[in-house]
């Protein structure tokens, strides 16, 4: 109980601020009750205002022993207001177990009517959360008696605690319901305007109210009627295997908590159907909006694989079997081909492919009628970002080029990210586009239980930020950049890509790299890819070693000069070949940094693309225009090398050490004798 006597209210003040500026920061030297505390912390005072207008928290709070889950003044104002917060938020911070951190199990019970839980969630000892709320670990905690003895316990947390309410002036009392009851007696509560009967229906008729009804702890997705501007499901689609892959079991998943892209099996996962699901998050305009994807790894005929993403529209709402989040659509249904997928973003200004629709409708309206008229196809879909991006900005300006680009973003087979690493096992996976001779060529980074996918198409690295969406003709991956237009210089190109850190060294280390930044010129480079050297490793090892010896870098730099075009403009294949046709097929000259006139023959064949001929050896092109900002790279499977460039540099440097040697032996014989 607070102390009676009178002070001026002045000093009232200037005491509340000085010690409440000093608690905020640590409860070290505080021998005040919780209820005390409370009130003198200034940090605290929201929390404190409402407890202290609550007869119920406050007689509890004097009477009994009590934890306090106490959010500090800054989560209050990042919460916005309700009419029936007294009604609600004082008892739903206080349960009647005096309990530290390390004694909090998986949930507590609320002094709330209905006593419904909070739920705990423990990802380390220093990083506990209640329900969405994380704990304020250096403010946690605080023990201290109330003035009858009662034993009571103070923690902050970062949140307000938000429980399910009901609507204003509710005709039924509805106390702590299961995930059924919540259904069931969803017209009654305060869901902001959604409504669930159609999942409710189709649960009803598919008697699977039992799944909603388990004990214990568990995440439920529930679909809402309708959201504007998000695609429409048939409700017959609905079957007790969709149901299923609506709730995780044994894991109740606030979003603040749980890691963004973690899996989680669904009730779904079985022998033969194996689904799970995972959050992720966007920003949209100002907005940051939640999601939540199913992905049907394995499908049981009925059901086909690939992901199926909806909005998370009301999130975190406790309830006495879980929490639920409301959705935006059903998951795991695929109601739509590639093209409406696509045009569903048509009113969604923020949405992430918003931007990616209209470029489409701005350029070639058909692009969509291709991809709709193909029975199986996998679509590359560039984000909003991926728009957004200054260094592109004046190429949208032409629709020409930028209609030619749009079937790189396209190939004719589905093809899953499953695909990709099994492809990916021993060699870089490489598949054609809907662009003659334009590849994409694919790479997987694997870091625990996370897997990375980036592509390059046209010249341009881009990394998948949403994978395997499915439609009923193929399958959509979001990527980051648009490809086919370049954002990288010459020197920037060769450090992302994984499959050129050969060339980038030794380019790197024998200073050969820094001129490649340059944007005043145009590069034409024939750039040997990895195994190309490991090729040379195993051909000419000693050759091989010495080229990445430091002491020896200027020998590198000779050799990739004679790879190095620098001129007024960068060469295609094309051109080459052209310019070959032109000289009757006979040899192109290349003028190279090292050699001037060095000359190649140019080969082009359907099945095998480019390649060139050097001193009597075809050199397969892997990679042709791979296109930078400043100039072209053609990545080449064979190092332009021989025997006689290490042992002529080689003589020469022993050469020029004998010469110093000799002279450094007449001097001394002059000095001696004179």
């Amino acid at each position: 109980m607070r102390s009676t006597f009178t002070i001026a209210p002045g000093l009232v003040v200037t005491l509340m601020l000085l010690c409440g500026s000093a608690l905020a920061l640590s409860f070290n030297g505080n021998d005040k009750t919780v209820i005390d505390t409370l009130a003198w912390t200034s940090d605290l005072s929201e929390i404190y205002s409402i407890i202290e207008r609550s007869q119920i928290a406050n007689s509890t709070i004097h009477l009994r022993s009590v934890t306090v889950f106490a959010p500090h003044n800054e989560a209050f104002m990042k919460t916005t207001k309700q009419d029936t917060d007294d009604d609600y938020l004082p008892c739903y911070h206080i349960t009647n177990v005096p309990m530290k951190l390390e004694q909090l199990g998986k949930s507590v019970f609320s002094e709330l009517d209905g006593n419904p839980p909070m739920w705990i969630t423990k990802k380390s000892p220093e990083e506990i959360y209640i329900n969405q709320a994380k704990v304020v670990y250096h403010l946690a905690n605080y023990e201290h008696n109330n003035t009858i003895g009662k034993p009571q316990v103070l923690h902050v947390i970062d949140q307000v605690l938000q429980p399910l309410r009901l609507k204003k002036n509710s005709p039924q009392m509805i106390y702590n319901p299961n995930a059924w009851e919540f259904m069931e007696n969803a017209e009654f509560l305060d869901l902001n305007g959604y409504h669930t009967n159609i999942f409710l229906q189709r649960v009803q008729s598919l008697e699977k109210k039992h799944v909603f009804s388990n004990q214990g702890g568990h995440t439920f997705f529930i679909p809402v009627d309708e959201v504007a501007n998000h695609p429409k499901v048939r409700p017959e689609k609905i079957d007790v295997k969709v149901i299923d892959a609506h709730i995780i079991p044994d894991n109740v998943l606030f979003l603040g908590p749980t890691n963004e892209g973690e899996q989680f099996e669904t009730l779904a996962f079985t022998d033969m159907l194996k689904v799970v699901a995972f959050f992720s998050k966007a920003e949209e305009g100002d907005k940051t909006k939640y999601f939540v994807s199913s992905d049907t790894l394995n499908s049981d005929g009925t059901h086909p694989t690939g992901a199926v993403v909806a909005e998370i529209v009301k999130a975190n709402i406790p309830i006495k079997n879980g929490v639920v989040h409301l959705i935006s659509r059903p998951l795991m249904v695929v109601d739509n081909n590639v093209k409406e997928f696509v045009e569903s973003y048509k009113d969604r200004e923020y949405g992430i492919l918003h931007r990616f629709y209209e470029e489409i409708m701005n350029t070639d309206k058909d692009f969509l009628d291709q991809l709709s008229s193909l029975t199986n196809v996998t679509l590359f879909a560039p984000s909003n970002n991926a728009f957004n991006e200054q260094s592109i900005q004046s190429y949208l300006t032409n629709r020409t080029y930028i209609k030619s680009l749009l079937n790189l973003h396209v190939v004719n087979g589905r093809l899953s990210i499953e695909d990709i690493v099994s492809g990916s096992t021993d060699k870089r996976f490489q598949v054609a586009t809907l662009v003659p001779r334009k590849d994409l060529f694919f790479n997987v980074v694997t870091s625990g239980k996370n897997r990375t996918l980036t592509l390059e198409g046209g010249g341009v690295n881009a990394t998948v930020v949403q994978a395997n969406l499915a439609a009923t003709n193929g399958i959509i991956h979001i990527i980051d950049h648009v490809l086919g237009i370049p954002s990288s210089t010459v020197d920037r190109k060769l450090a992302t890509d994984p499959t050129l850190n050969d060339t980038n060294y030794l380019g790197q280390v024998s200073s050969l790299n820094d001129q490649l930044s340059d944007v005043q010129k145009r590069f034409t480079y024939f750039v040997p890819r990895d195994s190309a050297w490991k090729r040379l490793s195993i051909d000419n090892p000693s050759v091989y070693k010495k080229l990445f010896m430091p002491e020896y870098s200027y020998l590198a730099r000779q050799i990739l000069e004679r790879h190095l075009i620098v001129a007024d403009k960068a060469y295609t294949m094309d051109d080459l070949r052209k310019e070959a046709n032109n000289n009757y097929n006979l040899s192109v000259k290349l003028p190279t940094v090292r050699d001037v006139s060095m000359y190649v023959k140019i080969k082009d064949l359907p099945e095998e693309g480019y390649s060139i001929e050097w001193r009597n050896e075809w050199i397969h092109v892997h990679r042709a225009d791979v296109r930078c900002t400043n100039g072209i790279i053609h990545v080449i499977d064979q190092v332009f090398i021989d025997d006689n460039d290490i042992e002529v540099n080689a003589a020469i440097a022993t050469k020029s050490v004998t010469v110093m040697l000799l002279i450094l032996a007449q001097c001394l014989v002059f000095f001696y004798f004179n």
